[in-house]
């Protein structure tokens, strides 16, 4: 069965698509990556060919990046369903699969897994902040928000899952019409889809994509398959992805001043610097070293002084 990855970046989370970028590749995956970018296109890439605006970039054998530039006045992670739906429509009509994934996470399990885990439903990860129970307000007013537009309850559930991964089969694309469709029902609730979230939880709609992700969750009548918050290190035990929270991503940070301030590296920061080298280069080699150097003096503090 042919699957595809599909992601959104723009600015210096070429990094971030690098570090997702090599995990795949070390963990067996090859075929197309789909990446849709505002802005310019990463400093690493090179030997560009492509027409029609399809720029492909060989990353290596067997796994190429096809970037597609994007015109959206939607914040990207507000763009996602509307993104899987344009590659099903018009450059990936033949896929069994297709896997979104942030372009700050990083894989660490075999690919083959990943692909049976979406065959046993539409693939999710619970979020850090999970669970919402059943009986939660907000999910309550969702509840009575989707009804109001002619959506029946498919399923009860405690759980909140995260925006960041979603894997989904040909059988279950309904699945993302719904996402999608729900996001296009936020955009005057939210007032537009521009900006990231709103910062109250209060809000119905806190963060659009997330929220309809949840809510597709609970009123598509496709099957879907959850992992708990470890699928995405989120807690110890992880063995899944790894995926870096806040607006510190990894390759931004200094992990001594961090552990100085009492946050030591995390599992997402170690993930990431094990995919900086191969096979797309992000450092030189005295970089490299320094930044590896940084991560240890940074987990040394962090045995002795941690406010988490």
């Amino acid at each position: 069965m042919s699957s595809a990855v599909c992601t959104l970046f723009e600015g210096d989370y070429h990094h971030g698509l690098a570090g997702l970028v090599n995990s795949l590749h070390r963990h067996g995956y090859r075929g197309n990556l789909w990446a849709g970018y505002r802005g310019a296109l990463p400093p690493w890439v090179c030997d560009m060919k492509g027409k029609d605006g399809d720029q492909a970039f060989e990353a290596a054998e067997g796994l190429t990046i096809r970037f597609l530039k994007v015109e959206t006045q939607r914040h990207f992670t507000n763009y996602k369903p509307e993104f899987m739906n344009h590659l099903r429509l018009n450059h990936a009509k033949d896929l069994g699969m297709m896997f979104y994934f942030d372009p700050d996470i990083v894989l660490k399990t075999k690919w083959k897994f990943i692909e049976q885990w979406a065959g046993c439903g539409v693939a999710l990860c619970e979020d850090v902040n999970s669970p919402m129970h059943s009986t939660h307000p907000i999910r309550m007013r969702w509840s009575r928000f989707c009804a109001s537009h002619g959506f029946t309850v498919a399923r009860v559930l405690d759980v909140y899952v995260n925006g960041g991964f979603v894997g989904v089969s040909q059988g279950d694309w309904e699945f993302v019409e719904t996402w999608k469709r729900l996001l296009d029902l936020m955009e005057s609730e939210a007032s537009g889809l521009s900006k990231l979230g709103i910062s109250d939880r209060s809000h119905l709609f806190h963060k659009p994509d997330q929220d309809a992700l949840n809510i597709a969750a609970m009123f598509s009548h496709r099957p879907v398959s959850i992992v708990g918050r470890e699928g995405m290190d989120f807690i110890p035990g992880g063995y899944l992805l790894s995926h870096a929270l806040g607006t510190c991503k990894p390759w931004r940070k200094s992990f001594v001043r961090e552990a100085l301030r009492g946050y030591p590296p995390t599992m997402a920061d170690h993930s990431f610097m094990q995919h900086t080298a191969s096979p797309i280069n992000l450092f030189t080699p005295a970089v490299r070293c320094l930044k590896q150097l940084d991560l240890q003096i940074g987990c040394a503090i962090g045995r002795f002084y941690s406010r988490q």
